[in-house]
């Protein structure tokens, strides 16, 4: 990411948002550029809402080509009369190339824009749409290396991790763990909790699953599963609210990124702005402008360690200019340009 983001004024300018549902982050992100002016139009970026679809989903975009087709036509048609300034499209899974040539034709003054929070090899035919872009962004590093064209841009935090850093602050929990159960997490998780008994840590897990039917599924399929009861799972998403009123109350909070992704998770971001410690698989985040290993701990999936130490110290602050580019708004600047 560029050390100074460009400043657009985006008052008055149209914009037609597409972004996948992703725990309330897209309403945000919605929210934060009509706050900033600008009149924006948002639709899901996915045609499909079901949990069995979305699984269908990564084994192949192409089954739901027709239905996707008609779904992103009916919009068109709907706002073919509006001179859109921008659109915006994340991660881009589902958009048939045929519309991306439709937006273009039908919308010809405005630039469209490609943001991937997602990793280029998780994203099923997404290097073969790049060329209806004339704007393309990507929260991965690697990905932005192997393409030159890509813009290296993180992801951010929203208003609710704005945080003041309080170095008297008393916390509730010492580790607190939030997010969705998939890959390798469970057993992750699994080692770090060991860790925090042994410690005598108090901490808080959020394990969340998007179905009972998921749940019985890793039972069957995955051994550190095995043991395991419904109970142990949480299936009703928290808030955003929810999540930084949880983070707030932590000293350290910990990340497991999906081991087929480099780029960082939302929730390692949203910590810069919660000014909080971090524990995290990712060793990518070295490389990274805000990396202090006073205030990150970076660990092996497959054998977690922690530096006792690590666990005792407190927060180091991060200098403001660097804080402040992480944020929504400047995020919003950034894939604009």
């Amino acid at each position: 990411m560029e050390e100074n983001t460009k400043i657009i004024n985006i008052k008055g300018k149209k914009i037609l948002f597409f972004s996948p549902s992703f725990f309330g982050y897209e309403s945000k992100i919605k929210e934060k550029m009509k706050d900033m002016g600008a009149i924006v139009d948002y639709y899901d970026e996915r045609s499909i809402t079901s949990t069995i679809d979305k699984a269908l989903l990564k084994i192949s975009p192409q089954i739901f080509y027709r239905k996707s087709y008609r779904y992103y036509k009916n919009i068109i048609n709907l706002n073919k009369e509006k001179d859109y300034n921008y659109i915006i499209i994340i991660k881009c899974d589902m958009t048939p190339k045929k519309i991306l040539i439709e937006l273009k034709r039908t919308f010809k003054n405005a630039k469209v824009c490609l943001y991937l929070w997602d990793s280029i090899k998780n994203v099923p035919n997404i290097k073969s749409k790049f060329k209806y872009f004339d704007i393309l962004h990507s929260f991965d590093l690697e990905d932005c290396s192997n393409y030159d064209f890509l813009k290296f841009r993180p992801l951010f935090y929203i208003d609710q991790f704005k945080k003041e850093l309080d170095v008297d602050e008393k916390y509730k929990y010492d580790i607190s763990f939030l997010g969705t159960i998939h890959s390798d997490r469970y057993k992750v998780l699994k080692q770090v909790q060991n860790i925090a008994d042994n410690n005598n840590l108090k901490c808080y897990w959020f394990k969340y699953l998007q179905s009972k039917f998921i749940y019985k599924f890793y039972k069957f399929t995955k051994k550190e599963f095995r043991k395991t009861k419904e109970e142990d799972f949480d299936f009703d998403k928290l808030s955003s609210e929810d999540i930084s009123n949880i983070v707030e109350k932590t000293r350290i909070v910990l990340d497991i990124q999906h081991p087929k992704q480099t780029g960082l998770t939302m929730r390692t971001i949203e910590m810069i702005g919660m000014n909080k410690k971090i524990i995290t698989t990712n060793s990518q985040i070295k490389q990274y402008d805000f990396y202090n290993p006073n205030n990150i701990c970076v660990i092996n999936r497959n054998d977690v360690n922690i530096d006792i130490e690590f666990l005792n110290k407190k927060y180091e602050r991060i200098p403001q200019q660097i804080y402040n580019k992480y944020s929504l708004e400047s995020w919003i600047y950034d894939i604009l340009n």
